[in-house]
């Protein structure tokens, strides 16, 4: 009987540990939510739009510094391409270097963005536009959509993508 009241004790204890725990992590969840102001977000949107349009005018300019310039240089980062491979910092800077050196033009335009705060310095952005280029051979080519969920985090007042997967439509030849 004894064994069992202690048992009973035991589990309605570690019971309540995990639930305070978790009304713990609830309340921090909402503080963090409660904590950006529409006002906040808009200005947020905006610093992550601009960097957006960073690494949009770096494809432009067939410029892998600045168009890489917004993405997180550590080793966490990570990016799913649209091929299913999975690269990091450096991997993904060399292979878009190797792509640029095949094109003629680059052209990235804005059809919409979607913002999702995660928490005050977390935002998830999905970029939804179209790729247009051209070959060095002079074929030009169209994807549409081009589909991008970027994951920026404000390191030290700076927003970086800190993840990203990139989805696209087949590339149709453009007369």
């Amino acid at each position: 009987m004894k064994k069992i009241l202690a048992l009973l004790l035991t589990t309605l204890l570690v019971s309540s540990f995990f639930i305070a725990c978790k009304n713990s992590n609830n309340s921090i969840k909402n503080a963090e939510d409660k904590e950006l102001t529409t006002d906040e977000k808009e200005v947020i949107k905006k610093a992550i739009s601009n960097q957006i349009n960073i690494v949009i005018q770096g494809a432009k300019e067939l410029n892998v510094d600045k168009a890489a310039s917004v993405y997180s240089d550590d080793a966490t980062f990570k990016i799913v391409n649209s091929d299913a491979t999975v690269n990091d910092f450096a991997t993904m800077k060399k292979a878009q270097g190797e792509g640029f050196k095949g094109l003629k033009s680059l052209n990235f335009s804005t059809i919409k963005q979607d913002f999702t705060f995660l928490s005050k310095d977390l935002v998830m952005c999905t970029w939804t536009g179209i790729n247009e280029f051209e070959l060095t051979s002079g074929e030009k080519m169209k994807i549409e959509p081009y589909v991008g969920s970027l994951l920026f985090k404000n390191k030290d007042g700076v927003w970086k993508i800190i993840y990203a997967h990139e989805t696209t439509a087949t590339p149709i030849p453009v007369k």
